[in-house]
């Protein structure tokens, strides 16, 4: 019976970003690993990355893998919503093929750098909030002055830096984030999906102003 449980553990397939009711576009998990895994030469050497289909809560989205052994052993992973790419890139495995990369180094501990974007209308962000505050138009005699984007450091926390540029798109003005935070995690069945949902739920804090249940 316990030997059936581990089984079944240790055969869960790695769960991947759906970016459920979220603003969130992209997410990027890349870090070096401590450890070392077996059988994981025939992956690394010069091989491109590999990019398989899946689906996400609103269609298509793409998948990035690969594994890299440069000065250590390197983990890079990229999740994006088809629907902000303008070029599509080329699918060059099946999903199971890309998450074979992942399973290669599943138990190790990665220290990641989690990047994620997202795409969220500006007049839902809080009017007294960093980017809306920030973004307000100024006048001076005649002339008009008004940021279009920033970028800000943060210090005391895991999250390092937040970036944002407001744009015009379907004749609505959306603004552009791009979230960079540290953690340092095990590698296993949700690494992607928790990475998702911890700097998803960053960004409602430091942007929206709220929590994931509505709660400011």
């Amino acid at each position: 019976m316990d030997g059936k449980a581990i089984w079944i553990q240790e055969n869960m397939a790695i769960e991947l970003p759906k970016f459920e009711n979220t603003y969130g576009v992209m997410l990027t998990a890349c870090g070096q690993l401590k450890g070392q895994a077996s059988k994981i030469k025939a992956l690394c050497e010069r091989k491109k990355p590999r990019v398989a289909r899946y689906r996400s809560a609103t269609g298509t989205a793409f998948v990035r893998s690969r594994l890299v052994t440069k000065g250590g052993l390197y983990l890079h992973v990229d999740c994006v919503q088809g629907k902000v790419i303008l070029t599509k890139p080329k699918v060059t495995h099946k999903k199971t093929e890309v998450l074979e990369i992942i399973e290669a180094v599943r138990g190790l501990e990665i220290e990641a750098d989690i990047i994620a974007r997202f795409e969220v209308p500006i007049a839902k962000l809080p009017e007294t909030g960093l980017v809306r505050a920030l973004s307000t138009e100024r006048r001076i005699s005649d002339m008009s002055v008004k940021l279009k984007g920033a970028a800000v450091s943060i210090t005391g926390t895991p999250i390092k830096n937040i970036e944002w540029g407001i744009h015009e798109k379907k004749k609505k003005q959306v603004v552009h984030e791009r979230m960079q935070a540290e953690r340092v995690v095990k590698v296993d069945d949700k690494y992607l999906s928790e990475s998702w949902n911890w700097i998803d739920e960053q960004f409602l804090l430091f942007v929206l102003g709220r929590r994931k249940d509505g709660k400011i």
